[in-house]
């Protein structure tokens, strides 16, 4: 069926997309017939573990404790309707344990432009600090 512009939208056709309004930020998700699935959390989570792995004040076993907070952030986060007391305990607990990988992962998962910003601040940050420090 051949596009055909109506007096109210657009019609495309079988099959198509039709996109209307200002789509900036918003997530990218594929259908397979009845099956929806995002694919924007992902990239981001792993983003920030490994941003964990090269964290070197962190003692490798609080590194497990933060990965497994995380792996349950990432989890409810998939859900469709995530709960939103759970997921604040866990960044509390992220906060507590961890603030600059806390921070970060609240950044990336805001804006990820936004949370590689930060990472960025912190490590000109660190670089000046050292250097005014010898």
């Amino acid at each position: 069926m051949p596009a055909a512009r109506k007096k109210d939208g657009l019609s495309a056709g079988d099959n198509s997309i039709v996109i209307g309004g200002n789509v900036q930020g918003s997530n990218i998700v594929i259908g397979n017939d009845n099956k929806v699935i995002s694919q924007s959390i992902k990239p981001l989570f792993r983003e920030i573990y490994r941003k964990l792995d090269e964290e070197k004040n962190i003692k490798p076993e609080d590194k497990e404790d933060l990965r497994a907070e995380l792996q349950e952030i990432e989890t409810a986060l998939e859900t469709p309707d995530p709960d939103e007391t759970f997921l604040a305990r866990r960044f509390r607990n992220l906060k507590r344990m961890a603030p600059e990988i806390a921070e970060i992962a609240i950044e990336t998962l805001k804006n990820p432009v936004s949370g590689v910003a930060e990472v960025i601040k912190r490590i000109v940050k660190k670089a000046a600090d050292e250097a005014n420090a010898k």
